[in-house]
């Protein structure tokens, strides 16, 4: 074998040595333990609730219309402005008193002393004291008989109105008040009286119209607003319950991570009453045991922490 063969030779067995041999691997370093806050697993008496929905609505309200054709006059109101029962906002001119008026300059003395009483304008006067929530027509417009003119309403006491089931009526007349959460409006909740009950149920959903007043002396609330109309129901006596913020939901499944040792297991849990604050579990966590209840969503099962 030449030299040439021998140089091709230990090339290629330099080669395959230096790819068979193992390669160096830098090492992560682990990430420190996540610091979580935890809770026990504890007992209490838990409430349950049941919640209807409910629409604030106008207790006192006037369309006032024109009882008359007619052109309309002297009239300002616009959308909130205040007014007050019998105050004078419009006047009415009828077609016949609208063409006197045009023809009454070419009248002799006597003539427009004769005339001047057989068609009167017809004045328009509040009905009610209240605030304009809209206005249909405006000065100068032509109004046919019973065509709506303004809308108003006395926004310091509204009404509340919710359909209850009537397997509920008994419970909810026994009650003196029910809680009341605004939806989507930033208002604390409150506690209101049912002032009144329908007298006749709805045959289809079985369900009975209730009244409650709802004082509104800052206009801070409005006709359209949605609440919940909540009251309690059953007692579940030492019932197994743990913070609201330790529940996990993801796609319907419910889990909590309890802590062990340093570390976190996730379990799969079977709820039964929630509430703002404590949620009432029915399988998956024995009492006095702890669970993660800040950073849930961050943890993975297996995931060493500390606990703060």
């Amino acid at each position: 074998m030449n030299k040439f063969h021998l140089l091709t030779w230990s090339m290629i067995i330099s080669l395959q040595c230096s790819c068979n041999q193992p390669k160096t691997v830098k090492q992560k370093t682990d990430h420190p333990p996540l610091s979580v806050r935890v809770d026990t697993v504890s007992r209490m008496d838990i409430v349950d609730s049941i919640q209807i929905y409910g629409m604030v609505s106008l207790r006192q309200e006037a369309r006032l219309a024109s009882q008359f054709d007619g052109r309309l006059k002297d009239f300002s109101l616009l959308q909130g402005d205040g007014v007050e029962k019998g105050q004078k906002i419009g006047t009415i001119v009828p077609p016949m008193r609208e063409a006197l008026n045009q023809a009454i300059n070419e009248m002799s003395i006597e003539q427009q002393k004769l005339v001047a009483n057989e068609i009167n304008e017809i004045p328009l006067y509040c009905p009610i004291s209240g605030t304009v929530l809209e206005v249909m027509q405006h000065n100068g417009d032509v109004l046919q008989k019973g065509e709506s003119i303004v809308h108003i309403a006395y926004l310091p006491r509204l009404d509340i109105y919710g359909d209850l089931p009537v397997s509920y009526l008994p419970q909810v007349k026994q009650l003196q008040t029910l809680r009341i959460i605004f939806v989507d409006y930033p208002h604390k909740p409150m506690f209101l009286p049912v002032s009144a009950f329908d007298g006749k149920v709805d045959p289809q959903k079985q369900t009975i119209q209730i009244r409650l007043t709802l004082n509104n002396p800052d206009l801070e609330f409005r006709p359209g607003m949605m609440v919940r109309l909540i009251f309690p129901d059953k007692v579940h006596a030492e019932s197994l319950v743990i913070p609201r913020p330790a529940l996990l939901e993801e796609e319907g499944v419910y889990s909590v991570f309890v802590v062990r040792d340093g570390q976190v297991e996730k379990r799969a849990v079977q709820i039964g009453i929630k509430h703002d604050d404590f949620v009432e579990v029915l399988l998956g966590v024995n009492d006095r045991e702890l669970v993660a209840s800040s950073k849930a969503y961050s943890l993975i099962d297996g995931m060493k922490v500390t606990v703060q």
